[in-house]
């Protein structure tokens, strides 16, 4: 796997894409119960197949911290960045190491699959571990109640399923395009230097 840099190109590309995280979920929300369902989970997974699990996570982080800062959950940044961690850790030690980043179909469904089941997990956890600790609730009890409020997390991690085997191509072309672009922009430029060298 390549180093991966942060010069200016991979700057504004993962600004990009942080900011398609945070349209995806300002804009595109259903509201379900204390939750809403929404695709900013797949496009950090999506994120994470494209540009490697830590610059995919950089991108998950700005764009889930600005709509938390924006929307008054604030206090559930720390939590959230933790979650997205969680699923970065997970991408990249299935897709990029037991898949060797090999994009099949399956690879990517599976991928998807785990990410999806990480958040609902951990939703699961932390709901259950309020209830507990600060509800004062049994832990059966607890755990019912985190299950029962999850719905917009188990609805959100469908579309992920759904959503990251449609998207990846898509996202995957255009980087491409623009790699290819670049490079060709390279070669011209190394011409020209070369002709007025020679002239």
């Amino acid at each position: 796997m390549k180093k991966q840099t942060l010069d200016l190109q991979t700057l504004t590309m993962i600004s990009l894409f942080a900011a398609l995280i945070f349209l995806s979920i300002q804009f595109f929300k259903i509201p379900v119960g204390a939750q809403f369902i929404h695709f900013g989970n797949a496009l950090v997974v999506v994120g994470c197949l494209i540009f490697g699990s830590k610059l995919g996570f950089l991108a998950a982080a700005i764009g889930l911290g600005i709509f938390d800062l924006l929307n008054g959950y604030a206090a559930e940044i720390p939590i959230i960045l933790l979650e997205a961690l969680a699923v970065a850790v997970v991408i990249h030690f299935l897709y990029e190491g037991l898949f060797q980043r090999k994009d099949q179909l399956r690879n990517i469904l599976v991928t998807a699959v785990a990410a999806a089941l990480v958040k609902i997990v951990l939703n699961i956890l932390k709901y259950t571990l309020t209830g507990t600790l600060l509800g004062g609730s049994s832990l059966p009890a607890a755990f019912l109640l985190a299950v029962a409020k999850i719905t917009g997390t188990f609805g959100s991690s469908l579309a992920t399923v759904i959503a990251v085997p449609i998207l990846y191509p898509i996202f995957q072309q255009v980087r491409k395009a623009h790699k290819q672009r670049r490079t060709l922009e390279k070669q011209d430029e190394s011409s020209n230097s070369i002709k007025k060298e020679t002239v």
